[in-house]
């Protein structure tokens, strides 16, 4: 006997196929926004890709496939149920698909290869502090410099931070006002 239009409303069936946590929502509703829509906007919050991006920056990434992206480019990527906002180090077939490593610039270790299908999209614009931030896929000099310092000391690494820190908080009370200004907003809402 076909089910009745009650019994397709019991908790159980609507609740069938929610996500879990919030975590798990969050990934889903980003993934839907860049498949819909292209592009979504998040705010960092880790430290994994200093000095090219600081937590609070405010990150737009374009979905991109995995042909399209390229050594020293920053991208979005799903890892073990989770986002990595890492640079892409080598990519390369195998088996009739396309392989990638991933890094954090402030990491001395590659992550897991992972392939395309794990590849959401492309990071084109950082801001911070409400202004861009020029990068670049392979940097300058001093960038390099400052990449092989937080790979190799974490005390520099901690002052580079604590320094973004103290410059957010300054710049915080002067620049964003009184409404707190659209960064808190989209924190509030991730």
């Amino acid at each position: 006997m076909p089910l009745q239009p009650e019994e397709l409303l019991t908790r159980s069936l609507i609740h069938a196929d929610a996500p879990e946590s919030k975590q798990e929502a969050r990934l889903d509703l980003a993934a839907e926004v860049l498949h819909r829509f292209g592009e979504v906007r998040f705010v960092a919050h880790g430290s994994s890709m200093i000095p090219s991006i600081y937590p609070g920056d405010l990150l737009t990434v374009r979905s991109e496939s995995i042909a399209e992206a390229r050594t020293g480019e920053i991208v979005l990527v799903l890892l073990a149920g989770r986002f990595f906002v890492h640079r892409v180090m080598r990519k390369w077939p195998e088996r009739n698909r396309i392989v990638f490593a991933t890094r954090g610039d402030a990491l001395t270790q590659e992550d897991p290869s992972v392939d395309g299908t794990q590849l959401l999209g492309r990071v084109t614009s950082i801001l911070r502090h409400g202004k861009p931030v020029k990068f670049a896929r392979h940097g300058g000099p001093w960038t390099k410099v400052l990449r092989w310092g937080v790979q190799n000391s974490p005390a520099f690494s901690k002052i580079l931070l604590a320094a973004h820190l103290l410059r957010s908080r300054i710049l915080g009370r002067h620049a964003q006002g009184s409404a707190g200004g659209p960064g808190k907003q989209l924190e509030e809402w991730a």
